[in-house]
Protein backbone atom coordinates (compact mmCIF):
# COMPACT_ATOMS: atom_id res chain seq x y z
CA UNK A 1 0.00 0.00 0.00
CA UNK A 2 0.98 3.82 -0.98
CA UNK A 3 2.59 5.72 2.12
CA UNK A 4 1.48 8.59 2.63
CA UNK A 5 2.55 11.16 4.47
CA UNK A 6 0.53 12.14 7.64
CA UNK A 7 0.54 15.85 7.38
CA UNK A 8 1.24 18.19 5.02
CA UNK A 9 1.62 22.22 5.43
CA UNK A 10 0.76 24.15 2.80
CA UNK A 11 1.25 27.92 2.95
CA UNK A 12 -1.91 29.44 0.67
CA UNK A 13 -1.63 32.86 1.01
CA UNK A 14 -2.99 35.14 -2.19
CA UNK A 15 -2.55 32.66 -4.75
CA UNK A 16 -5.34 30.39 -3.23
CA UNK A 17 -7.37 33.12 -3.11
CA UNK A 18 -6.91 34.16 -6.40
CA UNK A 19 -8.29 32.82 -9.82
CA UNK A 20 -5.41 31.24 -11.03
CA UNK A 21 -5.01 27.48 -11.78
CA UNK A 22 -5.09 25.70 -8.44
CA UNK A 23 -3.09 22.88 -9.91
CA UNK A 24 -0.40 24.77 -10.79
CA UNK A 25 -0.75 26.11 -7.34
CA UNK A 26 -0.36 23.12 -5.47
CA UNK A 27 1.33 21.54 -8.01
CA UNK A 28 5.14 21.40 -6.04
CA UNK A 29 3.15 20.82 -2.87
CA UNK A 30 0.63 18.43 -3.14
CA UNK A 31 1.02 14.53 -4.87
CA UNK A 32 -2.21 14.52 -7.08
CA UNK A 33 -3.09 11.09 -4.63
CA UNK A 34 -4.15 13.63 -2.39
CA UNK A 35 -6.90 14.59 -4.64
CA UNK A 36 -8.23 10.78 -4.52
CA UNK A 37 -8.51 10.74 -0.58
CA UNK A 38 -10.11 12.02 2.47
CA UNK A 39 -8.59 15.17 3.69
CA UNK A 40 -8.49 17.25 6.83
CA UNK A 41 -8.23 21.05 6.34
CA UNK A 42 -6.90 22.99 9.60
CA UNK A 43 -6.82 26.58 10.23
CA UNK A 44 -8.82 29.56 12.18
CA UNK A 45 -12.06 31.16 10.69
CA UNK A 46 -11.61 33.05 7.58
CA UNK A 47 -8.07 31.36 6.40
CA UNK A 48 -9.96 29.85 3.07
CA UNK A 49 -10.90 26.45 4.22
CA UNK A 50 -14.28 26.79 2.33
CA UNK A 51 -12.06 27.81 -0.73
CA UNK A 52 -9.96 25.04 -0.66
CA UNK A 53 -11.86 22.54 0.00
CA UNK A 54 -13.88 23.31 -3.65
CA UNK A 55 -10.96 23.90 -5.57
CA UNK A 56 -9.31 20.36 -4.53
CA UNK A 57 -12.36 18.92 -5.30
CA UNK A 58 -12.69 20.82 -9.08
CA UNK A 59 -8.89 19.44 -9.33
CA UNK A 60 -9.60 15.65 -8.42
CA UNK A 61 -12.09 15.67 -11.84
CA UNK A 62 -14.82 14.12 -10.01
CA UNK A 63 -17.65 13.60 -11.83
CA UNK A 64 -20.25 13.94 -8.82
CA UNK A 65 -21.53 17.63 -6.76
CA UNK A 66 -19.76 19.24 -4.64
CA UNK A 67 -21.73 18.91 -1.16
CA UNK A 68 -21.34 21.15 1.72
CA UNK A 69 -22.72 20.93 5.08
CA UNK A 70 -21.31 22.94 7.69
CA UNK A 71 -21.75 20.52 10.94
CA UNK A 72 -22.46 23.34 13.21
CA UNK A 73 -25.66 24.78 11.74
CA UNK A 74 -27.86 21.26 11.83
CA UNK A 75 -29.83 20.64 14.91
CA UNK A 76 -28.51 17.77 16.42
CA UNK A 77 -32.10 16.33 16.58
CA UNK A 78 -32.35 16.67 12.39
CA UNK A 79 -28.81 15.67 11.71
CA UNK A 80 -29.22 11.81 11.07
CA UNK A 81 -31.96 12.72 8.21
CA UNK A 82 -30.07 15.61 6.43
CA UNK A 83 -26.86 13.25 6.72
CA UNK A 84 -28.36 9.78 5.81
CA UNK A 85 -31.72 10.76 4.33
CA UNK A 86 -35.36 9.04 5.51
CA UNK A 87 -37.95 6.91 3.95
CA UNK A 88 -41.54 7.75 3.42
CA UNK A 89 -43.09 7.00 6.94
CA UNK A 90 -40.13 6.54 8.93
CA UNK A 91 -41.27 9.35 11.68
CA UNK A 92 -43.81 11.68 11.70
CA UNK A 93 -43.27 14.29 9.59
CA UNK A 94 -41.31 11.83 7.12
CA UNK A 95 -44.40 12.53 4.29
CA UNK A 96 -41.95 11.64 1.42
CA UNK A 97 -37.99 9.25 0.74
CA UNK A 98 -35.63 12.29 -0.13
CA UNK A 99 -31.95 11.37 -0.01
CA UNK A 100 -29.29 13.28 2.62
CA UNK A 101 -25.94 15.14 2.08
CA UNK A 102 -24.09 11.85 2.07
CA UNK A 103 -25.83 10.20 -0.58
CA UNK A 104 -26.62 13.42 -2.94
CA UNK A 105 -21.96 13.39 -2.93
CA UNK A 106 -22.15 10.09 -4.45
CA UNK A 107 -19.21 10.05 -7.69
CA UNK A 108 -18.34 13.50 -6.05
CA UNK A 109 -17.56 15.06 -2.27
CA UNK A 110 -18.50 15.77 0.72
CA UNK A 111 -17.08 18.78 2.52
CA UNK A 112 -17.95 18.53 6.06
CA UNK A 113 -17.34 21.84 7.52
CA UNK A 114 -16.28 22.75 11.45
CA UNK A 115 -16.76 18.98 11.68
CA UNK A 116 -15.47 19.47 15.52
CA UNK A 117 -18.68 20.87 16.32
CA UNK A 118 -20.58 17.42 15.58
CA UNK A 119 -22.05 15.41 18.21
CA UNK A 120 -20.17 12.53 19.46
CA UNK A 121 -22.63 10.44 18.51
CA UNK A 122 -23.05 11.21 15.41
CA UNK A 123 -19.46 10.70 15.23
CA UNK A 124 -19.67 7.40 15.70
CA UNK A 125 -21.88 6.84 12.45
CA UNK A 126 -19.91 8.98 10.04
CA UNK A 127 -17.02 6.76 11.24
CA UNK A 128 -19.08 3.61 9.96
CA UNK A 129 -20.12 5.33 6.66
CA UNK A 130 -16.43 6.33 6.27
CA UNK A 131 -15.41 2.60 6.73
CA UNK A 132 -18.16 0.96 5.05
CA UNK A 133 -18.88 3.61 2.36
CA UNK A 134 -22.76 3.15 1.81
CA UNK A 135 -25.78 4.47 4.03
CA UNK A 136 -28.14 3.02 5.60
CA UNK A 137 -31.67 5.86 5.15
CA UNK A 138 -33.80 6.13 8.36
CA UNK A 139 -36.48 4.09 8.48
CA UNK A 140 -34.83 1.19 6.02
CA UNK A 141 -32.24 -1.36 6.32
CA UNK A 142 -31.15 -1.44 2.75
CA UNK A 143 -27.48 -0.65 2.51
CA UNK A 144 -26.61 1.79 -0.82
CA UNK A 145 -23.70 1.92 -1.61
CA UNK A 146 -21.82 5.29 -2.29
CA UNK A 147 -18.65 6.87 -3.56
CA UNK A 148 -17.52 10.03 -2.38
CA UNK A 149 -14.61 11.37 -1.02
CA UNK A 150 -14.80 13.75 2.28
CA UNK A 151 -12.67 16.40 2.92
CA UNK A 152 -13.29 17.86 6.22
CA UNK A 153 -11.83 21.21 7.65
CA UNK A 154 -12.06 22.30 11.58
CA UNK A 155 -10.86 25.38 13.35
CA UNK A 156 -9.98 23.34 16.49
CA UNK A 157 -6.67 21.01 16.37
CA UNK A 158 -8.96 17.58 16.90
CA UNK A 159 -6.25 15.84 18.58
CA UNK A 160 -6.21 18.56 21.73
CA UNK A 161 -10.37 17.47 21.48
CA UNK A 162 -9.41 14.07 21.45
CA UNK A 163 -7.84 14.09 24.71
CA UNK A 164 -10.52 16.31 25.95
CA UNK A 165 -12.89 13.59 25.12
CA UNK A 166 -14.59 15.89 22.87
CA UNK A 167 -14.07 14.02 19.47
CA UNK A 168 -13.76 10.31 18.49
CA UNK A 169 -9.70 9.11 18.59
CA UNK A 170 -11.23 6.47 15.76
CA UNK A 171 -12.56 8.94 13.64
CA UNK A 172 -9.90 10.95 14.10
CA UNK A 173 -7.52 8.53 12.93
CA UNK A 174 -9.68 7.88 10.28
CA UNK A 175 -9.53 11.37 9.02
CA UNK A 176 -6.13 12.01 9.77
CA UNK A 177 -4.64 10.42 6.43
CA UNK A 178 -3.47 14.13 5.53
CA UNK A 179 -3.93 17.72 6.80
CA UNK A 180 -3.38 21.01 5.41
CA UNK A 181 -3.04 23.48 7.37
CA UNK A 182 -3.55 26.92 6.18
CA UNK A 183 -1.63 29.58 8.38
CA UNK A 184 -3.07 32.93 9.89
CA UNK A 185 -3.02 35.96 7.66
CA UNK A 186 -0.71 37.02 10.73
CA UNK A 187 1.64 34.41 10.05
CA UNK A 188 2.49 35.68 6.66
CA UNK A 189 2.26 39.25 6.66
CA UNK A 190 4.47 39.69 3.51
CA UNK A 191 1.08 38.73 1.79
CA UNK A 192 -1.37 41.55 3.37
CA UNK A 193 -0.51 44.22 1.00
CA UNK A 194 -0.35 42.21 -2.22
CA UNK A 195 -3.73 40.54 -1.27
CA UNK A 196 -5.15 43.90 -0.45
CA UNK A 197 -4.27 45.34 -3.65
CA UNK A 198 -6.09 42.25 -5.55
CA UNK A 199 -9.40 42.61 -3.32
CA UNK A 200 -9.62 46.39 -4.18
CA UNK A 201 -8.77 46.15 -7.84
CA UNK A 202 -11.46 43.35 -8.14
CA UNK A 203 -13.96 45.26 -5.62
CA UNK A 204 -13.97 48.60 -7.63
CA UNK A 205 -13.83 46.52 -11.08
CA UNK A 206 -17.28 44.51 -10.14
CA UNK A 207 -18.75 48.57 -8.09
CA UNK A 208 -17.13 50.36 -10.98
CA UNK A 209 -15.54 53.04 -9.01
CA UNK A 210 -11.88 54.21 -8.56
CA UNK A 211 -9.06 52.01 -6.56
CA UNK A 212 -8.25 54.85 -4.10
CA UNK A 213 -4.49 55.67 -3.28
CA UNK A 214 -3.50 53.66 -0.37
CA UNK A 215 -1.05 55.88 1.28
CA UNK A 216 1.65 55.39 4.17
CA UNK A 217 -1.24 55.88 6.71
CA UNK A 218 -3.11 52.90 5.61
CA UNK A 219 0.19 50.73 4.50
CA UNK A 220 0.91 50.88 8.52
CA UNK A 221 -2.83 50.14 9.49
CA UNK A 222 -2.69 46.96 7.60
CA UNK A 223 0.24 46.02 8.63
CA UNK A 224 -0.29 46.36 12.17
CA UNK A 225 -3.59 44.69 12.48
CA UNK A 226 -3.60 41.83 14.01
CA UNK A 227 -6.38 40.20 11.16
CA UNK A 228 -8.44 37.14 13.37
CA UNK A 229 -10.47 37.25 10.67
CA UNK A 230 -7.70 36.76 8.19
CA UNK A 231 -8.25 36.82 4.62
CA UNK A 232 -12.46 36.99 4.84
CA UNK A 233 -11.61 39.99 7.23
CA UNK A 234 -8.85 41.25 4.69
CA UNK A 235 -10.93 41.10 1.71
CA UNK A 236 -14.41 43.25 3.95
CA UNK A 237 -11.94 45.62 4.69
CA UNK A 238 -10.66 46.00 1.10
CA UNK A 239 -14.19 46.65 0.37
CA UNK A 240 -14.84 49.37 2.54
CA UNK A 241 -11.76 51.08 1.47
CA UNK A 242 -13.41 51.31 -1.98
CA UNK A 243 -16.20 52.36 -0.34
CA UNK A 244 -14.54 55.35 1.57
CA UNK A 245 -15.52 53.95 4.77
CA UNK A 246 -12.73 53.77 7.58
CA UNK A 247 -10.63 50.89 6.59
CA UNK A 248 -10.89 48.44 9.66
CA UNK A 249 -14.84 49.33 10.31
CA UNK A 250 -16.27 52.11 13.22
CA UNK A 251 -13.90 50.56 15.68
CA UNK A 252 -10.08 51.07 13.41
CA UNK A 253 -10.32 54.14 13.82
CA UNK A 254 -8.63 55.40 10.92
CA UNK A 255 -9.95 58.27 9.08
CA UNK A 256 -9.78 59.41 5.59
CA UNK A 257 -6.87 61.76 4.43
CA UNK A 258 -5.07 61.71 7.90
CA UNK A 259 -1.69 63.60 8.00
CA UNK A 260 1.11 60.95 6.87
CA UNK A 261 4.00 59.77 8.72
CA UNK A 262 5.44 58.89 5.48
CA UNK A 263 8.39 57.48 3.93
CA UNK A 264 10.65 54.57 4.54
CA UNK A 265 11.52 54.85 7.54
CA UNK A 266 8.36 54.74 9.36
CA UNK A 267 7.45 51.97 7.25
CA UNK A 268 10.43 50.00 8.37
CA UNK A 269 9.52 50.71 12.47
CA UNK A 270 6.06 49.43 11.72
CA UNK A 271 7.08 45.92 10.72
CA UNK A 272 10.17 46.18 12.75
CA UNK A 273 7.67 46.23 15.60
CA UNK A 274 5.43 43.72 14.23
CA UNK A 275 8.50 40.91 14.06
CA UNK A 276 9.46 41.64 17.74
CA UNK A 277 5.76 41.53 19.11
CA UNK A 278 4.87 38.35 17.05
CA UNK A 279 8.16 36.45 18.40
CA UNK A 280 7.50 37.98 21.62
CA UNK A 281 3.90 36.29 22.05
CA UNK A 282 4.43 33.51 20.28
CA UNK A 283 7.59 32.48 22.83
CA UNK A 284 5.68 33.87 25.62
CA UNK A 285 8.01 36.41 26.26
CA UNK A 286 10.33 33.87 26.82
CA UNK A 287 13.48 36.40 26.11
CA UNK A 288 16.27 33.45 25.19
CA UNK A 289 13.76 32.04 22.70
CA UNK A 290 13.42 35.37 21.22
CA UNK A 291 16.62 36.44 20.87
CA UNK A 292 17.78 33.77 18.83
CA UNK A 293 14.65 33.40 16.59
CA UNK A 294 15.77 37.41 15.72
CA UNK A 295 19.28 36.36 16.06
CA UNK A 296 20.27 39.91 17.81
CA UNK A 297 21.94 40.89 21.31
CA UNK A 298 19.92 41.01 24.27
CA UNK A 299 20.91 44.75 25.05
CA UNK A 300 19.77 45.46 21.07
CA UNK A 301 16.13 44.08 21.92
CA UNK A 302 15.75 46.00 24.81
CA UNK A 303 17.05 49.01 23.03
CA UNK A 304 14.09 48.53 20.07
CA UNK A 305 11.85 47.33 22.42
CA UNK A 306 11.76 50.72 24.48
CA UNK A 307 12.54 52.72 21.20
CA UNK A 308 9.16 51.06 19.89
CA UNK A 309 7.37 51.85 22.83
CA UNK A 310 6.16 47.90 23.01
Amino acid sequence: MRNVDKKVEVAIGDRASSNNNFNDILGATLNPYYFKTDLLLYGETGTGKDTLAKRIHDASERSGAFVALNCAAIPEALAESQLFGVMNGAYTGAHCTRHGYIEASDGGTLYLDEIDSMPLGLQAKLLRILEMRGIERLGSTLFIPVDLRVIASTQRPLDELVELGLFRRDLFFRLNMVTIRLPALRKQREQILPLFDQFTQATAAELNRPVPALGNHYVQLLLSHSWPGNIRELKSAAKRFVLGFPLLGAEGGDVRNPVEDSGLKSQLRVVERLLIEDALKRHNHRFDAVLRELDIPRRTLYHRMKELDI
